[in-house]
């Protein structure tokens, strides 16, 4: 009889490789409680995904709420400095409402952050490390990222309303460049300022290249330090052999009252939306009341269980078929058997219906024949 090696589950390999991963660049396991004081997230709204969280009353009369959020709480724990730096990595759950229904759906994240003394090596260790979390994932993947201090300087130069700016960020994100032609034209701005703004979306590839077509654009020397940065955090990504499947784009903008620098995207080929979102937040930080700067990311794992499980041709990979009369103990010594070679085992009386598996097997007089799958 053929025992075949069974393995980790595939989401189960990236969580193992990633830990060992972050704790060799000095990022500890940071681990939270399900429950914080609501507080903590309604005054940092905006720094979430959604804004409907699920709270109740403590026994001793506090608001709480069930964890939308891990950063938040890195941040409210931590004890850094401008000159200090902490790093840690987690892998939490948390919980939000669904963008697909009005329903609340546990989300299980892994992540890390860096916070404190945060310079252009940090920054560019953070997305190297983003780029190797991809590669754990999928060969097929590629990590996107932008500097969200060239669109907010080009922004700025406009003589127009926060709200506007507001909208033609919204624009911007999503790629509408005709809802951006129409803003701009009807808040009359120049030829070239219009330009400009139609150009963002497009402004997007290989890193050299993108940054050099943006330059055209760089109206002020933030916009051009942008630019600059950007070229500098991928020399380092090219040392470090993470440059290959990084691209730029300008178009990635996130909440400018609590992120700024750098801000990164990951995909992979198999799903269709992003599985990686990262970036930085110096103003989450001040408006928390703590010194220094921050970055970081969360990789999305139950959409990483979804590819796992259209990966996957197998449910189990043995099923083992007894009698009703067969000793009880040879089942179990049958099982363990199975179990000591590395393979999953589901035992019954009858074949299991819609449950896909690799070999099964029919134990009769405590020994186990390999049968036929159906």
């Amino acid at each position: 009889m053929d025992l075949k090696k069974a393995e980790l589950r595939p989401e189960e390999q990236v969580t193992l490789k990633l830990r060992g991963l972050y704790e060799r660049y000095g990022y500890k396991k940071y681990k939270m409680s399900k429950f914080e004081e609501y507080s903590l997230y309604s005054e940092n709204k905006d720094f979430l995904e959604g804004n409907k969280i699920i709270t109740f009353t403590d026994l001793d009369g506090r608001l709480m709420a069930l964890k939308p959020d891990v950063t938040l709480s890195i941040i409210k724990n931590s004890n850094i400095s401008e000159d200090t730096a902490e790093k840690a990595y987690y892998l939490e759950n948390v919980y939000r409402e669904s963008k697909d229904s009005r329903n609340f759906k546990e989300i299980n994240q892994m992540g890390l952050e860096l916070i404190g003394a945060l310079d252009d090596y940090g920054i560019t260790e953070v997305l190297s490390l983003a780029a190797d979390t991809l590669a754990a994932v999928s060969p097929d993947y590629i990590l996107e990222f932008s500097h969200m201090d060239y669109v907010v300087a080009l922004l700025g130069n406009l003589d127009i309303s926060e709200q506007i700016k507001f909208k033609f960020l919204r624009l911007i994100r999503t790629r509408n460049v005709d809802g951006i032609r129409k803003t701009a034209e009807a808040e009359n701005l120049t030829a070239e300022q219009q330009e400009a703004l139609c150009a963002v979306p497009s402004l997007y590839g290989d890193v050299r290249q993108t940054v050099e077509k943006a330059r055209k654009y760089a109206v002020n020397e933030t916009m051009n330090a942008a630019l600059d940065q950007m070229l500098v955090i991928y020399d380092g990504l090219r040392e470090a052999g993470a440059a290959e499947k990084i691209q730029a784009d300008l178009s990635i903008v996130n909440d400018i009252d609590y992120y700024n620098g750098i801000i990164f995207n990951g995909y992979v080929k198999e799903l269709a939306g992003r599985v990686l979102a990262g970036g930085q937040y110096d103003r989450a930080l001040k408006h928390m009341g703590k010194k220094g700067k921050a970055i970081g990311f969360a990789l999305y794992l139950n959409d990483i269980n979804s590819l796992a499980k259209k990966a996957s041709q197998y449910d189990v990979d043995a099923v083992v078929l007894y009698d009703e009369g067969t000793p009880i103990p040879e089942v179990t010594g049958a099982v363990k058997r199975l179990q000591e070679n590395g393979m999953s085992v589901f035992a019954a009386k009858k074949e299991p219906l819609d449950l896909r598996c690799r070999n099964v097997y029919q134990l009769i007089n405590g020994k186990l024949s390999e049968k036929e799958v159906r």
